[in-house]
């Protein structure tokens, strides 16, 4: 790892300076730009004009500089601007500088200038022009650059810089304006040459603006439902991907991982379920193309899975959209029934170049209590409870001598006290404290013509287990070029090189998560006397875990390259060409290792397993947008367009065993063949989509949109689907009638949607389902063979989604912003399996059976509690109800049961299925069930025998409410903000109590600190049994209601600190910014249930998965 962490600081060293000659070339070649300029006794102000159009750069002068000079010929053909500007201006004893995009003309001479100062042509002392410097700041005393200084009245008008610094030529008694977006305008009469002005922050300036990758609206004028997050104030926050930057502030939005291990896949579902065996997670579009997503892990063996978001680089990120109904969904078609988050990356401005250096160190711990067992003495001291349980209430001992004998006598068969001392085997096999490292370069630039980004950055993350790890390089360039007023051509681009070490989760034996929490003790010691590993354990058999971790390994590595480049032509105004192609390219290869000094390769001698994936998605991307404003009150935005989508993906699989060495590890030096597979995967998309939007004064707005997708996946006969959207909104605080109400309802719109999408066969996990198939690769007495594999269905089609949406935005005082959502969404023709005869050779097929609702409301509330100048206080408060409700079932079924999970009609998809557990027997510390008879339904019968209990229908995983409560508060050059995640009314089902409720049965497992509070006597309320071993009441193989726990829970998601030097000293240190901050995820959490953490995968269950992480950085930036 040493060697990998050199090379890749050299390889990063080499980039960072690539990187700094090629903005210095930039910069360089903006004065090297050439102009073409043939006049002849032409005003100087008319060059002034063409270079201007030519270049970008906009000239500025005192009016009395330039005032008596005489026309001129040039003649410049290509010729340098800097050439071109000394030619011209040399002879007329001129001189210019740079100023950001500006040049500012001056006389060759200062002195002389000064003592010959021309007067304007009113021939008044007053109307002197004089140079008025000064400089403008915000209201915590920053400096604003891009600020516009105008004189009032007259064209003559100037930007700040980086400095916030400004100069203007201005008369004495004129008014000076200065306005940025954001910000209050303020206009000053010119009363001295030093005017230096503190402008205060107005939020109302910044509407936010909704990306949709089909176009850019103001939210004031979007007629759906989308959620925008804007990154700067989560920059800092220390997490692999994107996924917990949603978390808490979106409405409507959950994230679920199936692991805590960094990188692993994680599932996000926007507004609920809406499909049974398709797809439920969004569609991600980045930089407006469509992309791969989702758990691209090689192997099924790498337990945590692998996201491929995993390698986008947070910092590249300036913007999250989350579009959740289908007024803008529509126009993805067939691919966004789950929603769309849409992700916009970090472009370059114009002005002089930003270099951001930003790099953070931290550590990371468990982030709650995960399945804590009880130490060796503890569990000693319960097992000699136990032994006294069974010889006083199953060999019926009642001397209490002999019962104490009897435990002393058998104790040390199950929890004796190692030659070591009681070993510790959760400090053996996890870190306490996990190193997290990030470093982050980044620069961006541009003129009016040309603007940049690009960034490099590392990243690495250790896992809690000694196995697990995370490690990722990553760059970005994005570039956009205006190579004509007509013409503008550019590229993303995305080179990220992964690697992700797991240990194995689950029930695997040597799992450091399995072990500890169940199979190993404290009575186990690590090593035996002589140094070598203990192998005889009591239900482990010979697996000793440390050995599998210091030796197997189960590694992940991915490169991905993601190219856009496009190009926008514009015919005429308002009518522009925009065609984009993109290259989506990843390779993954996973190695899993059994070492042969370890129990799981000790019999194969070494067993290596390797897999090799490859994608590639192309899409190509062509569309025609016309926008027009009719009588400045029609405004009409209309689309046309054109996409092909085309995805491959293929496989190689092998595995070898009996290794000559441990030293090379490689598949080819193993001598005996396991296995040798591999497959591909193919699928095309064909669209034509259009969108038409208009709004009439600003106050009523209406929308349509439609999409014909067709894809291979589908049967010709029911390959192409239509999906279509219509919206309108109403901005009645734009209406006469509430212009009284201004001052309080600053704005208010109300508006509607209704539209449908599709989703299709998985693309992973069904092959052209509407092919009868049949497959190779089946020997048959050492000949080829093939059997059919897959029964086809050729009416197979898309399945349906329809969505209402009805929301409302209001502004209150300038202050408070309001929204509430109310939506409708029901899935129809649901992908399902349907039963067939055996004598097919299958026992389904799948078809277009089912339906389910998701129905809810949203509310998002923030508010500007302070806007002093000093001090600021932002909060904001979001929360969504959904409620699942299965419609319809395959055949007219009412109900389908599937082990511990019932799908009722009526009921939520995720409903449990579980025997009701009725307590514990208070005299005798048995458990208890309730029988349920279906005949006599009103019974509440109890019983101790689980076999004559019946399952019951019971709560569901799904919870009531979900949010988040964010506040940022700003004092001077101190920042502080943080997010605060909830969730209410949801449940999880612990399917890891299978293996620990056995109540001292065995005697030989770790024992779970919830057996603290046990039945030790008769008149002993409460819910955990009698410990006893040899026990005939354990729990493990009932699958009951006591497993069910409350997901309820509030956590502090993220917090920030930080402090900035005082803009004063950063000048001094010739830099514009300079903060430190302390930054944590997932810092406080106060749940309902404390054995696991309550943030559960999107099914509810729990097993014996790496728990998740709590981690704090410290941190500097610098930007200069």
């Amino acid at each position: 790892m040493k060697n990998k962490l050199c090379k890749h600081l050299i390889i990063m060293k080499m980039i960072v300076v690539l990187l700094l000659i090629t903005v210095g070339q930039i910069q360089a070649e903006g004065l090297a730009q050439t102009v073409n300029i043939r006049k002849k006794n032409s005003p100087i102000t008319d060059i002034f004009r063409e270079i201007k159009k030519q270049t970008g750069y906009t000239i500025l002068s005192k009016s009395e500089v330039i005032k008596n000079t005489p026309s001129v010929d040039v003649n410049f053909d290509n010729m340098e601007l800097n050439r071109a500007l000394n030619a011209l201006l040399k002879p007329l004893a001129l001189t210019y500088v740079i100023d950001g995009k500006s040049i500012v003309i001056k006389t060759a001479s200062t002195e002389t200038a000064n003592s010959h100062k021309q007067t304007t042509s009113f021939s008044d002392a007053a109307s002197v022009q004089n140079d008025i410097r000064g400089r403008v700041t915000d209201h915590q005393g920053k400096a604003l650059s891009g600020v516009l200084v105008a004189v009032k009245g007259k064209k003559t008008s100037t930007a700040t810089d980086d400095n916030g610094n400004y100069h203007i030529a201005a008369e004495r008694g004129s008014t000076l304006t200065f306005s940025i977006l954001g910000y209050e305008k303020k206009e000053l009469e010119v009363n001295s040459s030093t005017i230096n002005v503190s402008l205060q922050f107005v939020e109302a300036d910044l509407e936010e603006v909704i990306v949709t990758g089909y176009g850019t609206f103001k939210k004031s004028d979007y007629t759906g439902s989308a959620s925008t997050i804007k990154t700067d104030r989560m920059k800092d926050i220390p997490a692999v991907d994107f996924s917990t930057m949603l978390q808490g502030n979106a409405p409507g939005v959950q994230v679920n991982s199936l692991s805590g291990q960094p990188g692993g896949s994680t599932s996000i579902r926007i507004r609920g379920m809406g499909s049974i065996n398709a797809a439920n997670n969004p569609l991600y579009v980045i930089d407006g193309v469509p992309v791969m997503s989702g758990n691209i892990a090689s192997s099924g063996s790498n337990n945590a899975g692998f996201d491929v978001m995993s390698t986008l680089n947070n910092s590249d990120i300036e913007q999250i959209t989350v579009i959740k109904d289908a007024a803008a969904a529509s126009l993805y078609g067939s691919r966004a029934a789950g929603g769309v988050i849409l992700i916009t990356t970090k472009s370059g401005k114009a002005g002089k170049p930003v270099f951001s250096i930003r790099g953070d160190y931290g550590i990371s711990s468990q982030a709650t209590d995960f399945r804590e067992v009880m130490s060796g003495p503890e569990r000693r001291a319960m097992l000699l409870e136990g032994l006294r349980n069974k010889a006083r209430y199953t060999d019926k001992l009642t001397d209490e001598t002999k019962i104490e004998e009897y435990a002393q006598a058998n104790i040390d068969k199950y929890a004796p006290e190692p030659w070591s001392g009681w070993a510790d085997w959760k400090k053996e096999l996890f870190r306490s404290q996990a190193p997290f490292k990030n470093v982050d370069f980044s620069a961006s630039g541009g003129d009016s013509k040309l603007s940049y980004y690009n960034s490099l950055s590392y990243m690495n993350q250790k896992g809690l287990s000694y196995q697990s790890d995370f490690e990722r390089l990553s760059g970005r360039l994005n570039v956009k070029y205006k190579m004509t007023d007509k013409m503008e051509v550019g590229a993303n681009i995305l080179y990220s090189n992964v690697a992700q070490d797991v240990n194995a989760e689950g029930g695997t034996y040597t799992s450091p998560i399995y072990a500890t929490r169940h199979k190993i003790t404290g009575s186990e010691p690590v090593y035996n006397e002589d140094g070598s590993f203990f192998t005889d354990f009591f239900s482990n058999g010979p697996r000793n875990p440390m050995a599998a971790s210091m030796y197997n390994f189960r590694t992940e590595k991915a490169n991905r390259s993601f190219n856009t480049l496009f190009a926008n032509y514009k015919f005429i105004d308002g009518l522009v060409f925009n065609t984009t192609f993109s290259l989506d390219h990843t390779t993954t290869k996973y190695n899993s290792w059994a070492d042969p000094r370890s129990s799981d390769g000790e019999k194969q001698n070494g067993s290596l397993t390797s897999s090799f994936k490859e994608y590639n998605q192309i899409v190509w991307k062509n569309s025609l947008t016309y926008t027009k404003t009719f009588a400045d009150k029609h405004n009409l935005d209309i689309l046309g367009g054109y996409e092909v989508n085309k995805y491959t993906r293929e496989d190689l699989d092998g595995a070898k065993e009996n290794f000559p060495s441990v030293d090379k590890i490689v598949i080819s030096n193993g001598s005996v063949l396991k296995d040798l597979s591999g497959s591909t995967n193919e699928w095309r998309l064909l669209s034509y989509l259009s969108r038409a939007n208009y709004n009439y004064d600003n106050k009523y707005f209406l929308g349509a949109s439609i999409r014909a997708d067709g894809s291979s996946r589908l049967h010709r006969n029911s390959r192409w689907g239509n999906f279509w959207s219509l919206s309108g909104a109403w901005r009645l605080s734009n209406e006469d009638f509430m212009q009284s109400l201004k001052p309080v309802v600053s704005d208010a719109k109300l508006r509607v949607s209704y539209g449908t999408n599709g989703t299709l066969p998985s693309a992973s996990n069904n092959y052209f389902t509407y092919m009868d198939l049949t497959g190779f690769g089946y020997p048959y007495g050492g000949n080829p063979g093939i059997r059919e594999t897959q029964i086809g269905n050729p009416y197979l089609k898309w399945e349906k989604q329809n969505n209402l949406n009805i929301g409302m935005d209001l502004r209150l005082l300038n202050r408070i912003d309001f929204t509430f959502e109310w939506y409708n969404r029901q899935s129809s023709d649901l992908l399902n399996d349907m039963p067939t005869s055996y004598t097919t050779g299958f026992s389904s097929y799948l078809t277009n059976i089912g339906a389910l609702r998701n129905t809810g409301i949203e509310v998002d509330i923030s508010a500007d509690i302070l806007r002093d100048k000093a001090l600021s206080w932002t909060t904001s408060l979001n929360l969504g109800m959904n409620k699942n409700k299965t419609i319809s079932l395959a055949d007219g079924s009412s109900e389908l049961r599937n082990g511990t999970l019932i799908h009722r009609v009526g009921q939520p998809w995720y409903s449990y299925y579980l025997v009701e557990f009725a307590g514990i027997n208070k005299e005798t510390g048995a458990p208890q069930y309730y029988v349920n008879d279906p005949n006599n339904l009103g019974s509440r019968e109890i019983t101790e025998d689980d076999t004559k209990a019946n399952r019951i229908a019971y709560k569901s995983v799904d919870p009531k409410l979900t949010g988040g409560f964010t506040n940022t508060f700003r004092y001077k050059f101190i920042d502080l903000n943080f997010t605060w995640t909830y969730t209410l009314g949801g449940n999880s089902y612990d399917y890891g109590a299978s293996k620990t409720e056995l109540a001292g049965k065995t005697g030989y497992d770790n024992i779970p600190k919830y057996y603290e509070r046990r039945w030790q006597k008769p008149g002993d309320e409460t819910d955990i049994e009698m410990f006893m071993v040899g026990n005939s009441y354990d729990m493990s193989s009932v699958a009951n209601t006591r497993r069910v726990h409350s997901t309820d829970h509030i956590r502090l998601k993220n917090l920030t600190f930080g402090v900035a030097v005082p803009q004063e000293f950063a000048r001094r240190l010739k830099v514009s910014n300079i903060r430190a901050y302390c930054s944590g995820v997932n810092l406080l959490t106060f749940a309902a249930y404390k054995n696991y953490d309550p943030e559960v995968p999107v099914d509810g269950s729990v097993y014996f998965e790496s728990p998740k992480l709590k981690t704090v950085t410290f941190g500097l930036d610098i930007k200069f």
